[in-house]
Order: structure tokens, then C-alpha cells, then sequence
């Protein structure tokens, strides 16, 4: 048999004459009787008249024999035998082939009887769940409906009503009573209530709504929240002996307060007991948050990542705030202010500046050799040396040669030797008078060739996730060199200029404003300018958890009214407050000297710390000097007449 639908093709198939042997020794939720045919169409146009009023817009599913279907169900979409195994195929199909069976976003499933155990649990199944369900059950009387509308595996089913036939033996007439529950209500367990009747006199009667929101009232209701600590989103504080802890002020907290009083529940925050935050284990689960989550032993996780991955386990809100990775470095140390001699020039400048004066020395000493063949006194070569080194330095040359071929060298000698030591005075004074220091890091590119190590944080996220599954060899290549540790020793060698710590920016620069930055404003360490993985943040959910759409609804309307800016403001200066009662007045007042001498005069005035370089010069200079004062004594004493 084949249904015909709006954009393709559902194949339901009417099978065999006898079911499984699994499913014939499990219990029914619900017996069944057979009606006679007129009752059929009874049944049939109830179920009709109800489907039409409150899910007109909805797929319609009939679970029902199919000897009674003849003539009466015309306004079904699919048939479905509750009675075959295999039927379970087609309510997978329907379940995992959405988009391709129909346009409905969602399904009436009109029970004439209760399906059998493992079919059930196929058509309720939250992990497939991608339509909003309804059922509709026929039940012999009010006991089996109130034991069908209580049946756990419907209780995250919201829209669920049983139907049960009354008759007036008096009046030889009958009606149907429609009953339906309230999944949470102030007793504490859920309600079994008349939601409409429907006579032959007088048509249907309504008490209330059919399928209301069930889930805008908690009704006190304690829920359990699972997170990890990841200013400025989660904050709490730990006790020993237990994974519950106490919120403190962040981000995710504030949005929880807001949603817990428009929805009437209480809550308890528990961190994971692997302490991780979630990544796929072998098995193809997750560990940590998402996988409490997924295993429902938890009610909802505060901020996660939202992944394709992830979204296959669990439910997500709607990411409420954008937050991509980053990595973050010690700014670059200055250089020691006595290398600042030599900074103005490269090496090689220096090599050739030291050939320079040493082939001058010798053209020099050359020179005057030849005048000594015309009767001029000779020059020593260490006169020469002295000579020419001075005249370099800009001191007067105390013997010119007369020769032209001399006169001519030592001209363009000078003017050499007055544009170099030009160049590096200008240079000299602009390294002493302004900090220098090498460019800081800003790229993974240039982090994979620094000699920094990396790492990431020990609860492994999201972001060992990307790393350890990307495809991109540039994340293969530093996932096979990647650290493990917690944040607080992450930064710790951070400050230690030894490391880089990849996690997610706001995180970072939370950390880098409230513990690593003075009164001043500066700090030194350096939150890189690249970005990547450009996720979002959502709270997790159970599949089919059906409070997930009202938390959701909640959590937007902080977003449309700029809820999430203001308290991101707010958390600023708590953090900001909270860093500076923890230092000691002597820190506290130390940063205020500093910042008030910034404050004032912009002129830098030259140290000793500026001006290292030439006492340490001259401190070698008068070292040698001594040291062959002492070797020459030594010779003339030993060698001497």
C-alpha cells in the first residue's frame, strides 16, 4: 500500500498475518476490544472532528487494524498496523526522512489501538524526534486512559488525549469523554483531567484547550543544571565532597535567575563528575556535560558550544552569544638596555663596519710606508689603529699623509665615517628614549614556528574536539604537540612568557582584565588579533526535552532586549571590583604611584637603566686596559734586562 503525500512518497506496508515473537510476549499498554462498524464510524469521525479542530495543520498517522479502516479514514494521510514489527520501519522512515515525506512540521498520530511495546517506544522516540507529535488514543474506559496518559515512556510527550466511549443505557445514547494531563502541576506528579466531551445531542463541549503549554508553569518544580567554571559565563563556588556549588555572579546565572521566575522552578547547579566539558568517546557518546546531558542525568547544561556533532545527542537554544577561539602570549620582553648599543645595527652592518676600519688601518699604515721610502717618519701599526679608529669616532687625525693617493682616501674616510656614526647616534637615541620590543604573536602560523609551547584547557571542549577532528593540516600539525592543563596553570606559564593558551576569547581577555592587568591599564600579556572557529553558545537539552522551546523563548527575549550586553557590562566591573579587594593595600598603592607618574611629564627622562650600555663600555674598556697594564708588567719583568 502507498500514501501519497505532499512532496514525496511514504511507503507504509501492510505486513505479514503474525507479529514478531519479541513483541507478542511483551505486555500492551492497553487492551483493546473490537467496535462493532457503526461505532467504527463513530470513532472515526470523533477523531476526525478533534484532529480537524486543534491539528489541522498536522500530518495525520492512523495506528489501527486494518480490518476495521474500510470506509472510515479517509482523511488519513499514513496507516500504520500496530501489530507488525516491522511497522516500526515506516515510523522510522517518517521520523529520519522528515523533509522528504512532507511539508507538515507536525504529526497526529490517531491510535484506534494502543500499539505494541517497541512500536510505542519507536513512535516516541526523542532521539528521531523532528516533527511536534500528537496523539490521539481510543481506550475501552477511563482506567486504561488514565493508565495510558501516566505511561513513563510518554511523559516528555506533551500533547496527549485519550478518548473513552460512555453510553446512557436510559437514554440509549452515547458519548465520548476526552481525557488529557497536566505534566507538571502543584501535587507534585502529573494530573489525568475531562479536557471535552461530545454527544450525539449535543456536539462537542469544551472544558479547556485540548493540548495547552504545558510548560510555562513548573509549579516549584526543582530542576538540575550541569556546567563547568568558564568566566565570564559560569561562575560558582566548590564544596568539598559533592559536585553541587553556588552560583556566583556571570553571565549564564543572571539569563538561569530570569528564566527559573518566569517559569516557577527552583534549581541546583552540579558539575560533571568526569570534570570535562564533552567530546565523543569510542562508543559514539559524550563524556562530560553533553553527556550528562545526553544521558538525561541532567535536566539542561548551562553554556556550550553548539556543533553539528553535538546537535545529533542533544537539543540546543538558540546561540545566544558569539565567541570564537583565540590564543594568549606574554607581550614581547623589551630587550636588556645594555644590547641597545648594538640594536641600531644589524649584524652585518656591524661585521662591515669593523672590515671597514680595519682595511682603513691598513691602507693607512700602507700609506705611510710609502712616504717613509721619501724620507717621512713611519707610523707604527698600532699608532694607525688609533688614528683611524679615533677619526671614525669623530676625533681630529693627528698626522695626514701629504700623498694625494693618501689625502684622497682619508676624504672619503671621513665622510664615510661621519654618515655611519650619524646613523647610529640618530638610532641610539630614539632605542634609548622609546621601549622596543619584538613583534608579538598574532597568528597560528606564527605560533607554530615561535619556540613557544601551546595547550589548551585539561576539560576538554569543544575545542579539542576541532583540533583533534579537523581535516586542516595546520590543526593536525598542533594537535600532535598540544599541552593539557587547567586554566589557572595555563596562565601561570602564560606570565612566564613560555607559553601560548588557546581557549575562547572572552574567556581570555576576562582573565587578562580582572587578574593580570594594573590600575593603569597595562598589562603583559597579549590576547591575539586572529580568530577561529567562529561557534556560538547555546544551553543543551535531552532530546525531545519539552521545556527546551520555553527556555528558549526566555533566553531570546534577554537577547532582543539587550539583556546580554548590559549584564556583560555589569560583569565587567563586578570582576574588575572582586580583583582589586584581593590585592593588598601595598599592591594597590604601588599601581597608584605608577599610574600617577604616568600621568604627568611625557618627556622620558634618561636613567641608569637607560643608559646600561655605556657605563657597562666603559667599564670592559678600563677591565682590558688593566688586565695588559698587568700582562705587559708581567713581560718586562720576566723578559725584561
Amino acid at each position: 500500500m502507498e500514501i501519497y503525500l505532499l512532496t514525496g512518497i511514504a511507503v507504509v506496508t501492510l505486513l505479514g498475518k503474525t507479529a514478531s515473537a519479541g513483541d507478542s510476549l511483551l505486555p500492551q499498554v492497553a487492551g483493546n476490544v473490537t467496535l462493532p462498524q457503526d461505532e467504527q464510524a463513530h470513532l472515526a469521525m470523533f477523531m476526525n472532528v478533534l484532529a480537524s479542530k486543534y491539528t489541522s495543520r498536522c500530518l495525520r498517522a492512523l495506528v489501527g487494524d486494518a480490518g476495521y479502516w474500510v470506509g472510515h479514514w479517509d482523511h488519513a494521510h499514513v496507516i500504520i498496523n500496530p501489530d507488525y514489527s516491522q511497522a516500526r520501519n515506516t515510523v522510522d522512515y517518517m521520523n529520519e526522512n522528515t523533509e522528504k515525506v512532507t511539508t507538515y512540521s507536525c504529526v497526529t498520530y490517531m491510535m484506534t489501538d494502543i500499539p505494541r511495546p517497541r512500536l510505542l517506544a519507536s513512535i516516541t522516540d526523542l532521539s528521531k524526534k523532528q516533527m511536534t507529535r500528537y496523539f490521539l488514543a481510543y481506550l475501552n474506559n477511563v482506567q486504561q486512559a488514565h493508565k495510558f496518559l501516566l505511561d513513563d515512556r510518554l511523559k516528555n510527550e506533551e500533547h496527549v488525549a485519550a478518548l473513552v466511549k460512555l453510553r446512557n443505557n436510559k437514554k440509549e445514547e452515547w458519548s465520548w469523554q476526552v481525557l488529557t494531563r497536566q505534566l507538571l502541576h502543584p501535587s507534585g506528579s502529573p494530573e489525568v483531567h475531562v479536557a471535552n466531551m461530545w454527544s450525539q445531542a449535543q456536539g462537542l463541549r469544551e472544558r479547556g484547550e485540548l493540548f495547552p503549554e504545558q510548560m510555562k508553569n513548573f509549579y516549584g518544580t526543582k530542576l538540575q543544571g550541569v556546567t563547568l567554571d568558564f568566566r565570564p559565563f559560569t561562575d560558582y563556588e566548590k564544596f568539598p565532597g559533592t559536585r553541587v556549588v553556588r552560583p556566583k555572579p556571570s553571565l549564564d546565572v543572571f539569563i538561569l535567575d530570569v528564566i527559573a521566575d518566569n517559569l516557577n522552578f527552583t534549581y541546583e547547579l552540579v558539575m560533571p563528575e568526569d570534570g570535562l566539558w564533552g567530546y565523543i568517546n569510542d562508543d559514539g557518546h559524550w563524556v562530560g556535560v553533553v553527556g550528562d546531558v545526553e544521558f538525561r542525568r541532567a535536566n539542561f547544561s548551562l553554556v556550550v558550544s553548539v556543533t553539528l556533532e553535538r546537535r545529533i545527542s542533544v537539543d540546543f537554544t538558540r546561540s545566544y552569544y558569539r565567541d570564537p577561539l583565540s590564543f594568549v602570549t606574554a607581550k614581547s620582553r623589551s630587550q636588556p638596555p645594555w644590547l641597545k648599543l648594538f640594536r641600531p645595527f644589524s649584524n652585518e652592518v656591524w661585521l662591515l663596519a669593523a672590515a671597514s676600519v680595519g682595511v682603513a688601518v691598513v691602507m693607512y699604515y700602507i700609506i705611510f710606508r710609502a712616504q717613509a721610502t721619501l724620507g717621512t717618519p713611519p707610523v707604527s701599526a698600532s699608532r694607525a689603529f688609533m688614528y683611524i679608529f679615533g677619526s671614525f669616532l669623530s676625533q681630529a687625525l693627528f698626522v695626514i699623509p701629504w700623498l694625494s693617493a693618501g689625502q684622497v682616501l682619508l676624504s672619503f674616510w671621513f665622510i664615510y665615517a661621519l654618515l655611519l656614526t650619524t646613523y647610529y647616534k640618530t638610532s641610539l637615541t630614539a632605542a634609548l628614549a622609546v621601549p622596543s620590543a619584538p613583534p608579538t604573536i598574532d597568528t597560528l602560523d606564527q605560533l607554530i614556528r615561535s619556540n613557544l609551547e601551546y595547550g589548551m584547557i585539561d576539560a576538554k571542549g569543544s575545542e579539542y574536539q576541532l583540533f583533534s577532528s579537523s581535516n586542516v593540516p595546520l590543526y593536525q600539525e598542533m594537535f600532535k604537540h598540544m599541552n593539557y592543563y587547567s586554566s589557572a596553570e595555563s596562565m601561570n606559564l602564560v606570565a612566564e612568557g613560555k607559553y601560548a593558551y588557546i581557549y575562547f576569547k572572552s574567556n581570555l581577555e576576562t582573565i587578562v582584565t580582572t587578574q593580570y592587568t594594573s590600575m593603569n591599564g597595562e598589562t603583559d600579556l597579549h590576547v591575539a588579533y586572529e580568530e577561529f572557529f567562529p561557534g556560538g553558545y547555546g544551553w543543551a537539552f535531552p532530546k525531545g526535552a519539552p521545556y527546551r522551546r520555553t527556555f528558549d523563548d526566555v533566553m531570546w527575549r534577554c537577547v532582543q532586549g539587550g539583556l546580554i550586553a548590559k549584564w556583560m557590562k555589569d560583569l565587567h566591573y563586578i570582576y574588575l571590583e572582586e580583583a582589586m579587594e584581593q590585592k593588598t593595600p601595598e599592591d594597590r598603592e604601588a599601581e597608584r604611584q605608577v599610574a600617577l607618574n604616568k600621568g604627568g611629564d611625557s618627556r622620558v627622562v634618561l636613567d641608569l637603566n637607560h643608559l646600561q650600555g655605556p657605563f657597562l663600555a666603559l667599564l670592559l674598556g678600563s677591565s682590558a686596559g688593566i688586565f695588559f697594564l698587568l700582562v705587559e708588567l708581567v713581560v718586562d719583568r720576566v723578559f725584561g734586562s
